[in-house]
């Protein structure tokens, strides 16, 4: 078996060398078109590792695992080779299985070359923003993938023996699953989409088992009936030399016409510079050391920014003191319902949707340059200490663009809600330096607030230039890498020789002192909640009642003081522990109604069955206390939600 293994793979080396080719290109246009050092983890996830299946990806998967699969039989039979291999002394159940075994083989140690690469890129040029490398998401994609190249492997060995009917057919069931996931959502776990579709519990990648499960057994039942076929099937010898010589022209006029496509696309993605759709018109606008690329109907949005961008940024550079500003391309044609911006290294990408205000969109700007300075002055050493950091990183860049870019009522609006949260859930400065507990406990939006208030209180302490000065510090030589948190942040700050222990009393009197300027009137909390599966309605019912945080509130309220001051403008229910993105996800969140009158009043939220799939989950509770603010969320809960027909 294994010498007949090892006789597939060397005819099926010209397959080997086409794939290969391809990775070349890919990676050649990689090189080409954009900086290796960068490539994050999450731009190269991006698309693929989000939540729900990316169906571009399975197609071309499916077109790898095809063209492999069409390679086995239907030429071997056509010139008669396969006369040689039925007489040898083997079965042909073993020379089926050893053609199979190569192929798949093969396609699997092409996929783990291609994310061997990746993972030595990736390991050599960490994020400059939560430099992170998700093991278990790098692993798990590349099994998984692998095993989904064997299900479609299967399907293109009975496939090839209809020759192109064959393919005929696959192309009409492919194009009516596209659709499906368009039109419906999903097609279900019967669709070789749902294979590659991502679910997480944080940052734990889960796949899709009961589908890979479903398909590998029918995969496995798709061989044996692809072994009956081609193993009673004879060769073609003489007489097929003309239809052979027509398939051979109708192969490459299709392989021409592909490449040429793909040629054509990455000529586009050079001369633009950006991975946006071609059916965008954009635009290329340079400053001296800014490059922005955004749609042509942006134009009177983006002069604004471009006319600010460089007084802007000396400014930031003399806050930071920074000796020599870099150079920064700036992507103005992304689009995300995640993050306003992101920066990855001297790129940024914004989506102009995310602020109605142009103010607010050159902020953002200032914001995401901040990040870029940040990687560039530490030397990338601040990304190493993410979990440690991330409330700074985000809290220096919310600090600094106020600064530049002030927007008053905003920024005091985020200081009273965050002050509320730190007073009501007592967060405390051991909770900001590790980032996945903090966000596991609290409102992981807190880190911009909560970090811009710590960071005035550094500078009120230890000077402007601490800043800056702290970004220098972290990237130093003598520094010592990979220090627990606590240990991280006493060594460095008392390298640039500013008090870690008085900064952080600042802060506290800071919040304090915020927190007593707050209308607490406008802050209710949740009581008296109860949680009821209702299995008719398919939906969990989450009800809660709202009281003054105040006591001596001056309140119309009935005898149990069950009716609140002043009532939030919405109510949210965020749902953690189901499916979320990866790289800036976000949990599903489900609006809330009133219900009843008086001492009857309740908040209300429903959620549908299939965002809790279990009895238990977490959830937070939040409201906006005013029409402009962002969303007040109390600490996270566990609740349990058992199955039950009965009504509320």
């Amino acid at each position: 078996m294994i010498s007949l293994i090892a006789k597939e793979l060397r005819q099926l080396r010209p397959i080997a060398w086409l794939w290969l080719a391809v990775l070349v290109l890919g990676y050649g246009m990689q090189f080409l078109t954009e900086r290796v050092d960068e490539q994050t983890f999450g731009s190269w996830c991006e698309g693929y590792c989000e939540y729900s299946s990316n169906a571009a990806v399975a197609v071309f998967l499916v077109l790898l695992a095809l063209v492999t699969a069409y390679s086995l039989f239907p030429r071997e039979h056509d010139e008669a080779t396969i006369d040689f291999l039925r007489a040898l002394p083997v079965s042909r159940a073993a020379v089926f299985t050893a053609k199979v075994l190569a192929a798949w083989l093969l396609l699997c140690a092409i996929n783990l070359l291609s994310y061997g690469l990746d993972r030595a890129l990736l390991a050599s040029n960490p994020e400059s923003i939560g430099g992170l490398f998700y093991e278990q998401v790098w692993f798990t994609l590349l099994w998984r993938d692998c095993l989904f190249m064997f299900i479609v492997l299967a399907h293109g060995v009975l496939l090839s023996w209809f020759r192109t009917l064959g393919l005929i057919l696959y192309s009409l069931y492919l194009i009516g699953l596209m659709w499906a996931e368009s039109a419906l959502g999903s097609a279900g776990n019967w669709s070789i989409f749902a294979l590659l579709s991502n679910q997480y519990e944080g940052s734990h990648l889960v796949v899709n088992s009961s589908g890979l499960i479903i398909h590998t057994l029918v995969a496995v039942l798709v061989l044996l009936v692809a072994y009956r076929l081609w193993s009673r099937t004879e060769t073609g010898g003489g007489s097929s030399r003309r239809s052979r010589r027509g398939l051979k022209i109708v192969n490459g006029f299709f392989a021409v016409a592909g490449f040429i496509v793909l040629g054509l696309v990455m000529i586009y993605r050079i001369g633009v510079d950006t991975g946006t759709a071609p059916s965008d018109d954009l635009t290329v606008t340079a400053t001296d050391h800014y490059r922005f690329v955004y749609p042509a109907r942006r134009e009177s949005v983006v002069q604004y920014i471009v006319e600010h961008a460089e007084t802007d940024l000396e400014a930031l550079g003399e806050i930071l003191g920074v000796d020599e500003l870099p150079n920064i391309r700036v992507d103005l044609s992304a689009s995300s319902e995640h993050a306003a911006g992101l920066a990855k290294w001297k790129k940024i990408q914004m989506d102009l949707d995310a602020f109605r205000e142009d103010i607010s969109q050159r902020r953002v700007l200032s914001h995401e340059t901040t990040h870029v300075l940040q990687a560039t002055e530490s030397d990338r050493a601040l990304a190493e200490n993410y979990s440690a950091a991330k409330f700074f990183i985000e809290g220096m860049a919310q600090y600094t663009s106020f600064a530049i870019v002030p927007e008053v009522e905003r920024r005091r609006s985020n200081w009273e809600l965050a002050s509320v949260a730190w007073q009501r859930q007592s967060i405390r400065f051991d909770d900001l330096i590790d980032a996945a507990a903090f966000s596991s406990r609290f409102d992981a939006e807190l880190h911009y607030s909560l970090g811009d208030l710590w960071t005035r209180a550094m500078v009120n302490t230890c000077g402007l230039s601490s800043l800056g000065d702290f970004l220098r510090a972290t990237g130093r030589e003598e520094a010592v890498r990979d220090l627990p948190a606590a240990i991280f942040w006493r060594d460095t700050m008392r390298a640039i020789d500013c008090d870690l222990d008085t900064v952080n009393a600042t802060w506290r009197q800071q919040m304090a002192e915020l927190y007593e300027e707050v209308d607490i009137a406008q802050y209710p909390e949740f009581t008296d909640i109860v949680i009821q599966r209702d299995e008719q309605a398919q939906q969990i019912r989450i009800s809660a009642r709202l009281v003054d945080a105040d006591a001596d509130a001056d309140a119309d309220a009935d005898a149990d003081g069950n009716t609140v001051s002043v009532l939030p403008e919405r109510f949210i229910v965020r749902i953690a522990g189901i499916s979320t993105q990866l790289s800036g996800g976000v949990d599903p969140v489900f609006r809330g109604q009133t219900r009843g009158e008086g001492a009857e009043q309740r908040i209300e939220f429903l959620v549908p069955d299939y965002a809790i799939p279990g009895t238990r989950f977490r959830y937070q509770l939040g409201f906006t206390p005013s029409a402009d603010a962002r969303y007040y969320y109390e600490s996270w809960r566990r609740g349990t939600a058992p199955a039950s027909t009965g009504q509320p």
